[in-house]
């Protein structure tokens, strides 16, 4: 069969409304396209990888479930953590195994999940040309849903969704247009995901700079009275903003003896006076923020909002 290639959601900063929409959880792990001709089951990341081999339990697990000898779906390898909720940490640590030997030990301590949510092609039938609400209804059909396997539950209002996952603590929704064909990329205004912002206040510890330009600011949490790294943001910080850094390095130097030296990471620590507003998306397991951005500087204390 050839490739098809996945639909991507467009990213909206608010919730989509009207009649004629679904709404999805935005299941935060990797997606996964599964091919299956006769008594093959192919398992592709959205970058083409391969990863059948690595995912025994949803390869062998799908087998029985498919009632067609030809099929390809669309859907997210995650792996739940103790909550139930999604973990994108947990979900790249299983994938990146990369020696059989290792697997079985992986497969214990993250159990993946495949959450199916569209339905592309079907016993020599090309479906990606039907509305959404045709293929939903042929992939209920074609799928029964295990604890590996699930069908993705559609749901009619947005926001109370949208709050849901705020109050679960996890990263978002996806709307749908349920007339909506399949089209591969994000040449549509069909499908819409709308993420759960989160903020944190943090103090700046260090900068990154090259070619003397500030890069990034490194920044930090006070935790039980010292400073705890929480990752470095760039994406937010203006042009005038590194200029000013630069400018005053000299005064925001730890020690003006030693000069402007770099650490073991190539970051220029400075005193820890300066606080930022940083949004972002989920915490890592080590606690550093993923996909911070720099929402401004500020003079309330570190902590969140």
């Amino acid at each position: 069969m050839e490739w098809f290639e996945p639909m991507d959601p467009i990213l909206t900063n608010t919730v989509i409304q009207g009649n004629g929409w679904i709404h999805q959880v935005k299941w935060d792990g990797i997606r996964g396209l599964c091919y299956k001709e006769d008594n093959n089951i192919r398992l592709y990341t959205k970058s083409r990888r391969e990863r059948s081999q690595w995912y025994p339990e949803v390869v062998g697990e799908i087998m029985g479930l498919i009632s067609c000898s030809q099929v390809v779906l669309d859907g997210e390898l995650i792996v739940p953590d103790e909550k139930g909720r999604p973990s994108f940490h947990d979900i790249m640590s299983r994938d990146r195994v990369k020696r059989q030997e290792r697997l079985k030990h992986y497969m214990k301590k993250y159990p993946v999940r495949y959450m199916v949510f569209d339905i592309l092609f079907r016993n020599g039938e090309d479906l990606r040309k039907l509305p959404l609400s045709k293929r939903t209804e042929i992939l209920h059909e074609t799928l029964k849903s295990s604890d590996t396997v699930r069908t993705v539950e559609n749901y009619p209002d947005g926001d109370a969704l949208f709050s849901l996952m705020k109050e679960k603590d996890m990263e978002g929704i996806v709307s749908k247009n349920a007339d909506s064909p399949y089209i591969g990329g994000k040449k549509h205004k069909m499908w819409y995901k709308t993420k759960v912002t989160k903020y944190l206040t943090a103090t700046v510890y260090g900068l990154k700079i090259k070619e003397n330009e500030v890069k990034s600011l490194v920044i930090a949490e006070y935790e039980n009275g010292s400073l705890k790294p929480v990752g470095s943001v760039s994406s937010g910080l203006s042009q005038k903003d590194r200029a000013t850094l630069f400018a005053a390095l000299p005064q925001l130097l730890q020690d003006k003896d030693t000069g402007a030296g770099k650490n073991n990471d190539g970051i220029i620590p400075i005193k820890p006076v300066l606080n930022v507003i940083v949004s972002y998306i989920e915490r890592e397991q080590n606690g550093s923020l993923r996909h911070p951005v720099l929402v401004g500087f500020t003079g309330e204390k570190p902590g969140h909002l």
